[in-house]
């Protein structure tokens, strides 16, 4: 499938709409009028100045034109057309493009219905796991069997005797409307156990919705930044941010009393924030880094709850749940904002060649912190370098999730097995570079390291992610890891896939389903 998001009807569409020629456009952009008809037919790329131009000229701003929202849709229904439901109506992927282009909102509305079709599912999946494991509709699901013998024994009877005394028969069928009530009653009690649960889920999950407001955005928000940068002047003129700010800025401006406690006096999480009694505790045992992050977080909370709201009430979130989702990945943007200032972070990671480890020494952050705030650095004009960015648990299970370099993350399924972000457990806090080229030829970088998380001692669990963050190889001289890779070996790279449905590498021998068509797991003999 082509990796050029269908972005030309964009183009076409607000050039009409505003009035103007194709040779208007193409002579304010500076290009021919035929190299603007290629672009609008979705068969010329855009990028850096012409898109800046393009932008410009159709008065619009540059992330209109990123191809983010095409790439994403581009994306899900390459995942969805792996779906053995499509086994005897296949979906053909060279045929995406046009139909984006011809209809974005109908596939939407088809992704929207796949979305729920998935949910489904898994709605039926968990309900078969609670019949199987929940003490009540164990013991439930056992009376409605029972009943049904007892009434299927009972009318047996009846069909083999035609003979009865009267007496017999009045008590068989006394037991025959006795059981026909109990079982009654029963399935009555089960239906009534189900519909007090959550019988069903939104065509979009709160997660999921959260996902497209940050591709939407590209994962970047310049009210946010302009506010953190109007609030850090307030905090700490000098620039550091240090903790001790962040606890003075917090007693003295808002009142708030901070203290350190022993970990067993605190939630798993590590810290309380009464906002009703202005209280704010921390545990001993949490990482300097992230007791930081944590009082950041609080200081945006008071004092920009209103710009944050502002992005949410423009969001399409169509759930409560979502929007409180939202609301907390938005804080945590603005408090990465507000510690890792965006011009001097982004000068230093070109200046340290985006060395992560010297980046969390410079600011004093966490490894997931500092991935998560290079993804941020797409200030138009002043961009980053254009990474994705993974986390998952140590089941696989995917729990954050963003692309600005092209590569294709896995929304409906688990990643390939085959990627580095699974190898990283082998050997936690130790940084695993890999070189790999997807199907379709392209290359990428991707570094991964897995990182435990916690806020007690011994007897406290801790949680482990792995933490993937990448691009193409053709930003890889600007990034430390890729140092020593043989990257122009191309037999060298990784071949890997998205995922086991949609990839094509038959002999892969970490294969657990075949190729799209037929979802049958494969059992493959080790070697």
């Amino acid at each position: 499938m082509s990796r050029q998001a269908p972005i030309g009807h964009r183009i076409r569409g607000r050039r009409k709409d505003i009035g103007l020629t194709q040779n208007a456009l193409a002579k304010a952009a500076g290009i021919s009028p035929s190299y603007l008809n290629l672009i609008e037919h979705n068969r010329r790329a855009i990028g850096g100045g012409l898109l800046l131009r393009l932008a410009s000229a159709l008065e619009i701003q540059p992330h209109a034109l990123s191809g983010s929202e095409e790439s994403r849709l581009l994306a899900d229904l390459g995942e969805a057309a792996t779906d053995p439901v499509f086994r005897e109506t296949p979906l053909i992927p060279r045929e995406f493009p046009a139909m984006i282009a011809a209809a974005p909102g109908m596939i939407s509305a088809f992704l929207s219905l796949y979305r729920a079709y998935r949910n489904g599912l898994e709605e039926i999946d968990n309900l078969s796991e609670r019949l199987s494991h929940d003490p009540f509709l164990a013991e439930a699901s056992h009376s409605i069997l029972t009943r049904i013998t007892s009434i299927r024994t009972v009318a047996e009877i009846f069909d083999d005797y035609d003979d009865l005394p009267a007496e017999q028969r009045a008590r068989f069928n006394a037991t025959l409307v006795r059981e026909s009530q109990r079982l009654a009653e029963s399935a009555t009690e089960i239906f009534s156990f189900l519909e007090r649960g959550d019988a069903g889920r939104p065509a979009a999950s709160p997660a999921e919705e959260v996902d497209d407001l940050l591709y939407d955005n590209a994962n970047y928000f310049p009210t946010l930044e302009d506010r953190a940068d109007e609030m850090r002047a307030v905090i700490d003129p000098a620039g550091g941010l240090f903790l001790t700010d962040l606890i003075k800025h917090l007693e003295r401006h808002h009142q708030i009393r901070v203290d350190r406690l022993p970990p067993e006096d605190l939630p798993a999480s590590g810290f309380d924030w009464n906002r009703a009694d202005s209280h704010l505790r921390f545990s001993r045992a949490m990482p300097i880094t992230s007791t930081r992050f944590h009082a950041a977080r609080i200081i945006c909370r008071l004092e920009g709850e209103d710009t944050v709201n502002d992005i949410l009430d423009r969001a399409n979130l169509g759930t409560d749940a979502a929007r409180q989702r939202a609301g907390e990945a938005l804080i945590s943007y603005f408090a990465a904002a507000l510690l890792f200032p965006y011009d001097s972070f982004r000068a230093e990671a070109q200046i340290l060649r985006h060395d992560i480890e010297l980046l969390q020494q410079r600011f004093a952050a966490s490894w997931e912190q500092v991935c998560h705030r290079l993804t941020t650095l797409r200030r138009p004009g002043s961009e980053g370098i254009p990474f994705h960015f993974m986390r998952t648990d140590i089941a696989g299970n995917i729990s954050k999730r963003f692309s600005a370099s092209g590569l294709q993350l896995p929304r409906y399924s688990g990643a390939c097995p085959r990627w580095v972000v699974h190898e990283a457990y082998l050997t936690p806090e130790r940084v695993i570079p890999q070189f790999v080229r997807l199907p379709d030829e392209s290359e990428y970088l991707f570094i991964a390291r897995a990182v435990r998380t916690g806020a007690g001692g011994y007897r406290v669990p801790q949680s482990v992610y792995s933490v993937m963050i990448g691009c193409d190889t053709a930003f890889a001289r600007d990034i430390v890891y890729a140092d020593g890779l043989p990257l122009d070996t191309p037999q060298a790279a990784v071949p890997v896939g998205i995922g086991c449905r949609q990839c094509p590498r038959e002999e892969c021998m970490q294969r657990a389903y075949a190729v799209a068509d037929t979802g049958h797991e494969i059992h493959t003999t080790p070697k």
